[in-house]
């Protein structure tokens, strides 16, 4: 019982990061995969990351698993799972934070584009998650913006929602 206490943020976690997947990659394939000729399509990269997710999703979950039946000794220190309550309930705080920015990124989109809503999701979670300084925070939400740009408008000329103050 205890065992699978400890493990719960891990199966909450996993059993949102598969759903999320799944959903993408649903999504991303009613825009179509593959285009005329066997281009790739405009719902190619949502359909591959949404597969990606999923499938990272489920890594995390069968590590859980194997990392809940080994014995306490046999857990590398790395993985030692802290048996202070607040320790656990701050990993369990964790994930919901990161899944509330990533829904209010989304939610963001709409207003805001897609590359805005993006940036400042990378922003948060770098800055008030991991806890890293502004510079280094705002260096990888401005960063990751203009890689997602290069991606998707650049190289596979696919065009990402602007919001409402966009052309």
């Amino acid at each position: 019982m205890n065992d699978a206490r400890k493990a719960l943020p891990d199966i909450v976690g996993t059993i949102l990061l598969v759903a999320i997947g799944a959903a993408f990659a649903i999504g991303g394939s009613g825009y179509g995969v593959f285009g005329e000729g066997g281009r790739i399509g405009p719902g190619f990269m949502p359909f591959m990351t949404g597969i990606l997710v999923a499938v990272f999703g489920a890594m995390v979950g069968l590590e859980a698993f194997r990392r809940s039946r080994r014995p306490e000794d046999e857990v590398p220190e790395r993985y030692e799972i802290p048996t202070d309550g607040e320790a656990e309930a701050s990993s369990a705080r964790t994930v919901g934070i990161v899944f509330a920015m990533t829904l209010a990124a989304i939610l963001l989109t709409a207003l805001a584009g897609f590359l805005p809503a993006f940036g400042l999701l990378v922003f948060a979670l770098v800055r008030f998650v991991e806890k890293e300084s502004i510079v280094a925070a705002a260096a990888f939400g401005v960063g990751s913006a203009v890689a997602a740009w290069l991606v998707f408008v650049l190289f596979l000329q696919i065009p990402l929602p602007v919001g409402v103050f966009g052309p």
